[in-house]
């Protein structure tokens, strides 16, 4: 009995093992474990997959016979003549009418890497102006998606394109597709696509890579990430250019994060960040983590006014042990459906529910004149701009 627990134990690991590999589910040679969807071609040539318009010019896909709920996609794909086409994931068809979420494949300067919902919202996020230039418009790029639960993030040619939750994203279900535009003059090339499924578990992620700001942007602007540089893996901020803030919006989470200030500085940390241009700063909508110099600061310090408080609004405990300014902090802000955590340097400060007193005193304090403090339930993470230099790195979020 022994012996046969071990080698079922064995067999299961095994197994595991080969159920995290990378398989192929094109095969090089025909389009075995595929169904074509309209009358657009699809065809294998020289081991390659070849999607071209057809004499009706319509709208065409290539959908998977399996379905695929999380997983890993990774494929090389080449425009050649107008190459508007995209790769749909957890999605069904009726004739040519595809539901589900497609990842934009495109001609320079058409959203490569973004996401569009088909027949629904649209436009759900487009990358960052500044990656169009990581798409090679005349020879092969390698892609990559991500699509675990409610997350999905996509890559091209080892750039992070767009990061993105959504709740309706984590409901969906079925195959991979392929498309072809409609128009007419269209030709895509694809191969080396293989996949490696995953069990959905919340995972932990690096919202910064400590190379780049893939991810990030300034609030409410696009482009150029202005006023912030990245030195020896930490993003820093020296006092211009505005806030920073995440590309991808989080309900509920554990965030945390390593930061250390110039004397006198001011910064913060918000969450659940609506951005719109008629807010002209997170904090009109955001609660804070306030990151400040409680002895050096030119001026007089409130105790809400200090470091690790929820600003404005609850204070910390006797366990705050701040670190002497130029020494690296390491604070977590836990938010899981209004039960909030504020911990600085591996001691929790600050525990409070966003019940009906914590609305009475938003109400009634500080916030009493922007009525949309502390409303939203998923948001943005910002890192505050206050006119001072101040550093962040190990930036990391779980979903709960």
């Amino acid at each position: 009995m022994k012996n046969l627990l071990l080698l079922v134990a064995f067999l299961a690991i095994g197994l595991s093992g080969q159920a995290q590999k990378f398989q192929k589910i094109f095969n090089g040679k025909d389009l075995t474990g595929w169904t074509i969807n309209g009358t657009e071609k699809w065809y294998v040539e020289k081991g390659e997959l070849v999607c071209e318009s057809g004499p009706e010019k319509k709208y065409g896909y290539l959908s998977s016979n399996r379905s695929y709920k999380n997983f890993i996609l990774e494929l090389n794909f080449k425009l050649e003549a107008n190459g508007n086409s995209g790769v749909f994931f957890r999605s069904s068809i009726e004739g040519v009418k595809i539901s589900g979420w497609q990842v934009e494949v495109a001609p320079p300067d058409h959203h490569t890497g973004g996401i569009y919902e088909s027949y629904g919202r649209g436009w759900l996020i487009k990358p960052n102006p500044a990656h169009e230039k990581y798409l090679k418009a005349t020879d092969w790029n390698k892609m990559k998606i991500h699509v675990n639960g409610n997350h999905v993030t996509t890559w091209l040619n080892g750039h992070m394109m767009v990061d993105i939750d959504d709740e309706k994203i984590g409901r969906g279900k079925g195959f991979i597709a392929l498309q072809i535009h409609d128009g007419g003059g269209i030709k895509v090339r694809w191969k080396n696509i293989k996949i490696k499924e995953l069990p959905y578990t919340p995972s932990v992620r690096t919202l910064f890579d400590g190379k780049t700001f893939n991810g990030w942007h300034i609030y409410n602007k696009k482009g150029e990430v202005k006023g912030w540089t990245i030195e020896e893996g930490a993003l820093v901020c020296h006092g211009t250019g505005g806030d920073l803030v995440t590309d991808a919006e989080y309900d509920n989470f554990e965030l945390s994060w390593d930061w250390k200030i110039t004397e006198g500085g001011n910064s913060g940390v918000m969450y659940h960040v609506i951005e719109n241009e008629k807010y002209k700063a997170p904090y009109h909508t955001a609660p804070e983590y306030q990151l400040i110099d409680d002895i050096g600061f030119p001026g007089k310090l409130e105790e809400w006014q200090k470091a690790g408080a929820d600003y404005a609004m609850n204070l910390p405990n006797d366990k705050k042990k701040l670190k002497p300014v130029g020494e690296w902090n390491t604070s977590k802000i836990v938010f899981n459906n209004g039960v909030v955590e504020h911990w600085l340097n591996g001691e929790k400060i600050i525990a409070f529910t966003r019940d009906a007193n914590w609305e009475k005193a938003k109400r009634t304090g500080k916030w009493k004149d922007f009525p949309d403090y502390g409303s939203a339930k998923k948001g943005k993470i910002a890192l505050q701009e206050h006119g001072n230099k101040v550093y962040f790195r190990n930036i990391t979020l779980k979903e709960l």
